[in-house]
């Protein structure tokens, strides 16, 4: 399988949206697409996750990314490759709190590699839901119709949740196919789309919970 290159235009630093969100614990969150001056973030996130955390996502437990992995992960196209981070607003620096991913496979354009993670102290407040979300709504605007992730086995935490979206996949082969077309009732995405209506009818409030 071959992921589609990038095509980086430079212009595609400059980011329109941005999403408010509050988490069920009260945590204020900005969601944004990724830009270059994120590599310090997440490079800061990588070392906010636990060894399994790290494993489940990346593979590995090695506790720091590459200068080649910081670039892939922070030189993003927005159009072949997708990436979106989740900001802690109440907190000046912003630290990063989850990033999710998409890039297209070359075979096939209208199918996408998916990727998520969210750091360990911000696990089952609702940002994944809201990650997947995010991503779920770019893939449909960029004419994606399945995201695939690749699930390692043990991770049951994670397929599970796939297959109560409706993920069809093979445990044995790792592989889970999450279909967009038929998720678009799903209230996350919804609610995330009528916060991006408002805001092209003229700024309204994007600050609400979700």
């Amino acid at each position: 399988m071959q992921l589609m290159p990038q095509s980086l235009d430079k212009t595609s630093h400059q980011y329109t949206n941005s999403l408010q969100f509050t988490l069920q614990d009260g945590t204020q969150v900005l969601l944004r697409p990724v830009i270059p001056d994120d590599r310090e973030r997440i490079q800061n996130g990588m070392a906010a996750l636990s060894s399994e955390s790290r494993y489940f996502r990346f593979f590995t437990s090695a506790g720091r990314l590459s200068d080649q992995q910081l670039h892939y992960f922070s030189e993003v196209d927005q159009s072949n490759h997708v990436a979106w981070i989740a900001l802690d607003s109440g907190n000046p620096k912003h630290p990063g709190l989850g990033v999710t991913r998409f890039t297209r496979i070359y075979e096939e354009p209208t199918t996408a590699e998916m990727a998520f993670v969210v750091i360990d102290a911000c696990q089952r407040r609702g940002l994944g839901t809201i990650l997947l979300a995010v991503l779920y709504l770019v893939a449909e605007a960029r004419g994606v119709q399945v995201l695939r992730a690749i699930v390692l086995d043990e991770n049951t935490k994670v397929s599970n949740w796939l297959r109560s979206l409706g993920a069809k996949g093979s445990c044995k082969r790792g592989e889970y196919r999450l279909d967009r077309a038929g998720r678009s009732g799903t209230p996350s995405p919804n609610a995330i789309r009528r916060k991006l209506q408002a805001r092209h009818r003229g700024g309204a409030n994007s600050n609400s919970s979700i």
